[in-house]
């Protein structure tokens, strides 16, 4: 069975509501009427509405500074209002769509004008609570999907561990490590993008050098998987002002991508340093390079869907470098490599 929409009609003509009734009741709406502002602010907290039909030009309270107080209330803002008026200027256009209305009908009204556009904010709406909903079963079922991986990744890592110590170092245990470093990554992306609006992302002093070489060793076991030899190269030892944990994520990204698309027995090389004035972070591997280097830090992209990931990696890298105004170059060639330079003036000059 549909649902019945609701409809406030806010008006201080008598005339207006009983026409605007007598239009929308033929489509089976719900309709409210009311030619006091206060009194419709008060019903919508009580019973919110599907939509508002809101004049501009009322007495003590018009309809502008209603739908201002309307979208202050967190329970009502997101209501669709379509302004009513006989004021035709560019100018009350522009203000009611400025204070939150989505459609603007002038007087006299058009009835097959009114019920169109009715329903098409009715439709509109709907599908944007659908697509609310649809995020937040998203945002669930990662959070399951991350406790559900965490445990078994922490008990890998410390029998991986064990064995090493009972057994010595041996190729299958290091593919073990590896394998379980990537699922870390992937938990770190996943984290990341589901807590980034509600974690508090302090900015610390870092060493650039010992952090770099950290994250280096981190990834040990997945290069030495692929017998690649990563080398570092510091030019100038300096400090970056930057969440750590955001650092770690710019640096892992790009890197494990690095690692992803280099060939057997390959070299990857991070340089950081003072260059033309401006203080460098590159990160260059030789490998199969990227096709489509515009598209690299759009969300899921990939260039293989072979390659174990989410695609969310770089477009983490991107989100994190607009946030600190990190300006990103990438140059890659086909099958000779791909280079992301990092100008990190803004974070190696920035005061905590």
């Amino acid at each position: 069975m549909n649902k019945k929409y609701t409809i406030l009609v806010v008006d201080d003509k008598l005339e207006n509501l009983q026409y605007l009734d007598k239009i929308l009741k033929d489509e089976d709406y719900d309709i409210r009427a009311t030619p006091d502002a206060m009194m419709a602010l008060e019903a919508s907290k009580l019973n919110k509405p599907d939509l508002i039909l809101l004049d501009i030009k009322m007495p003590n309270i018009d309809g502008y500074e209603l739908c201002s107080m309307i979208k202050k209330e967190e329970n009502l803002k997101d209501i669709p209002i379509i302004f009513i008026s006989a004021l035709d200027n560019v100018e009350d256009k522009v203000k009611a769509f400025e204070e939150g209305g989505v459609d603007y009908i002038t007087k006299p009204f058009e009835p097959k004008e009114i019920k169109a556009r009715v329903k098409t904010q009715l439709q509109i709406h709907k599908s944007k609570l659908m697509i609310e909903r649809l995020y937040e079963q998203q945002d669930l079922f990662v959070k399951k999907i991350m406790h559900e991986m965490n445990t078994p990744v922490s008990i890998i890592s410390l029998n991986s561990e064990l064995l090493e110590k009972k057994y010595g170092i041996l190729k299958e245990i290091d593919a073990i490590k590896a394998s379980t470093k990537t699922l870390s990554s992937i938990y770190g992306d996943l984290s990341y993008k589901i807590k980034k609006h509600t974690r508090e992302y302090k900015i610390s002093q870092i060493n650039l050098l010992n952090f770099v070489s950290s994250r280096v060793l981190f990834f040990d076991e997945l290069a030495n998987i692929k017998d690649i030899n990563i080398n570092i190269e510091c030019s100038e030892d300096f400090d970056v002002f930057i969440n750590r944990y955001e650092l770690e994520r710019l640096i892992d990204n790009t890197l494990s991508n690095a690692i992803k698309y280099s060939k057997e027995s390959g070299e990857i090389n991070i340089y950081f340093g003072k260059e033309n004035k401006n203080y460098l972070l590159v990160i260059e591997d030789f490998g199969i390079g990227i096709e489509k280097s515009d598209l690299v830090f759009e969300a899921y992209y990939q260039q293989s869907n072979k390659k174990l990931g989410l695609g969310l990696g770089l477009n983490i890298v991107k989100e994190i470098c607009d946030k600190y105004k990190i300006k990103i170059e990438v140059k890659s060639e086909k099958n000779r490599g791909t280079k992301f330079i990092f100008n990190i003036d803004s974070i190696v000059k920035k005061e905590i």
